[in-house]
Formats: structure tokens, sequence, C-alpha cells
């Protein structure tokens, strides 16, 4: 007779391993299939925000590390404008060993891990059955957690939001110099005098500082390869860090917009599969984080006998994760609009000396401030911010 599981889990990213690891803490009977075999490489930039870490219930090691960051500059066509702070807002991290951190804790938590094992398809009735090519797992409950592209999440909620896909591309190169501990962030393609309606995320680049490495980048939406790969031509060329030697970019999906469901009778999705992502960064991993914790104690609940608890899951889900992502989508456009028909190095001047403003923007980098919280902060001072910065 196969063994019956409280939970099971698909994918052993940071939120599928999360997840794993709060519901073994919590005493269920846990079990984590991961289609690769590890170690695995994370095609992103490799910052995890402070408020992320906050999430966290154990430490992540120096070894994995690869830098703190404390503080960042806009880079425009024409200008550079710094930000420094008094405290680290990210670390950035090689993302094989956070990703493989974090699923050991899971089995040291007391979770199975099955690596190299695929689920293929989903079924549910009085149980749920993940089948894969090693034979079926029985559970009580099913945690989705394989990242944007889904094929069960799709099988079980239908399709993603369409045009709720963006697309990034990051090459992790040597550098010359050490890049230190300074994030840049490049704005390629602002849009001008034109608000447009969400999902509204023009190509922006990135370089995160590594040890004596650096991660360049870019990310947009409606972009070609093509596109991105001029996109990351300037990011190489514009970057303080220069590169050795160029590597070969690889690309991957960014979903830029929540779906409008993320449990089933006995499912529950979690993370980039339920498309909880920062429509101002592409930064996904605070919301994945948080949605698996929500879904550890869903699990934990319905196993208890509580029969509506993957129901208030979702409901949870949209009144925390999603609200921030929201109150993120208005302001999102709004910024994107105002870069494109105000002097850029004179608004990015005026923001620094809204002292504040940058504060708010700081705490909530560190999990200390929400989204709607910085909107209610921005609608009183757009009229500043926007007739100081016209030329």
């Amino acid at each position: 007779m196969k063994a019956l599981y409280d939970v099971a889990i698909s994918g052993g990213g940071p939120a599928g391993s999360y997840c794993a690891y709060r519901c073994a803490q919590a005493g269920l009977c846990t079990v984590l299939l991961e289609r690769q075999l590890p170690p695995w490489t994370k095609t992103c930039a490799g910052g995890v925000l402070m408020r992320a870490v906050s999430r966290l219930d154990f430490p992540i090691p120096d070894s994995i590390v690869e830098k703190e960051v404390v503080g960042f500059q806009v880079v425009g066509e024409d200008f550079r404008e710094r930000f420094r702070f008094d405290r680290c807002l990210t670390y950035t991290v090689d993302r094989t060993g956070f990703d493989l951190h974090l699923l050991r804790m899971a089995e040291k938590a007391g979770a199975e891990i099955r690596c190299g094992q695929a689920v293929e398809s989903v079924r549910e009735s009085d149980k749920v059955e993940l089948s894969t090519s090693q034979g079926t797992v029985i559970a009580k409950c099913a945690v989705i957690a394989e990242g944007a592209g889904s094929r069960n999440a799709r099988r079980l909620l239908g399709p993603p939001p369409r045009g709720g896909m963006a697309m990034g591309m990051r090459s992790i190169d040597i550098t010359e110099e050490d890049p230190g501990d300074e994030i840049e962030v490049f704005l390629l393609d602002t849009p001008t005098k034109r608000l447009e309606r969400y999902p509204m995320f023009p190509l922006m680049g990135w370089m995160f500082p590594y040890r004596d490495r650096a991660n360049f980048g870019v990310g947009g939406h409606g972009y070609g390869r093509a596109e991105l790969m001029a996109g990351m031509d300037m990011v190489w060329g514009r970057s303080l860090a220069k590169a050795v030697e160029r590597g070969r970019p690889s690309a991957h999906p960014i979903p830029i917009l929540p779906r409008d469901r993320f449990s089933t009778t006995r499912t529950m999705l979690v993370g980039d599969a339920a498309g909880l992502v920062s429509p101002m960064s592409g930064e996904g991993l605070s919301h994945g984080l948080g949605s698996a914790i929500l879904a550890g104690e869903a699990a934990e609940s319905f196993v208890s006998g509580d029969a509506s608890a993957l129901r208030n899951y979702d409901n949870r889900v949209k009144g925390t994760v999603v609200r921030d992502i929201k109150a993120a989508t208005v302001i999102s456009p709004v910024l994107h609009w105002l870069l494109g028909v105000v002097d850029t190095r004179a608004f990015f001047h005026t923001v620094r000396q809204e002292g504040p403003y940058v504060e708010a923007w700081t705490r909530m980098a560190l999990g200390e401030e929400t989204w709607q919280r910085l909107l209610m902060m921005t609608i009183p001072r757009f009229h500043r911010l926007f007739f100081r910065s016209l030329t």
C-alpha cells in the first residue's frame, strides 16, 4: 500500500523548499518532488532583499553570500545618480548554493526530498495524486511551486493572465576589479509622454556585484531576443564593473501579473507559479517566501480537519501579497510616465533630497514597510517630484 503524505510539494526552488521546511517543522508528513538533480542553476539577478531574509527563520550561510549591498546607482544615457545607505539592504548570493541550502534545511526539518522526479500530472479526488516517472505520490493536499512555466498550474487553474509574462536575460562574468558593494540600475527604454495601464515594464538593466564577478542583466515586457541582447550590450558598456570576457546570456520568463486564483480543492500555488512578482523590479523571492509561509499554515490547518483552509489560503494571499503587488502596480506606470516627461537626472536628484521618502523605500527593502504605505506617501509628494523635475 502506498504511503499517504500529509502534503506533497512539486518544485524545489526557494518557495517550494521553504514551504516543505515549514510543513515539516509543523509535524506534517511532507515530501518534496523536484525534477532536476542538484546542483541546478537559476537564471536571475541573485539578489536577496532583507525583506526576503526576514521571512526565513534561519540564517543564510556566509559561504553563499557574495556581497552585502549598501547602495545603488541609477544610470541613464547621460547621468548617474548614487544612493548610499548606512545598512545592508540586500545580499547577492550564489543561487545554486542558496537554493541547495533551503533544500537541505527542508530535509533537516524532516521533509522527504526526491530529486530527479518531475511531476507529470496532478489528479484530485478524496486525495491528491501526483504522477511521476517513478510512480504516484498520494497526499492529503499539494503545493505547486514549479516556477513561471508550471504546466501543472496551467492544468489546474488555467493559463496565467494574458500578457502577464515579461522576459529577463543575464550573464555572470568575471570583472577586471572587484565590483564593490553597490547595485547599478540602468534605464534603457523609459516611456515618454504617455501614461499606460499595467502591465508596463519597460526595458531596464542591472549589475549586481559578486565577489570578483558581476551579474549583468536586462528585463522587460514585450521585448524580443534581439532587443534584450541590445540591452545587454548597453549594460555591459555603461557599467563601472567591466567584464573581462562577456558570457553567453541565458533567458528566463518573469511573471508580472498575479493569477486570479491560487488554490483548488486540494492544491495551492506559491511563488512564480502563482505570478507573485514585484512589477517594479521583477523581484519575486520576498513574495514567494511569503506565500510559502501561508501555504504551510494552510496545509497544517487542512490536515487538522479545516476543510476551508485552502480557500482561506486564497483569500490570505489576496489580502496580503497581492494587495502589496497591486499597490506597486499603481506606482509603477506613474513612475515610468514621470521618467518620460521630466528631466530624469533632476527627478532622481529630487528624490534623493526627500529624506522621509528615501527612508520609506529603505524600510520597504528591509521588510519594515509595505507598498500600500509607500503609495500613500507617493500621492502627496507627486506634485513636488513632478514640478521640481521639469526642465
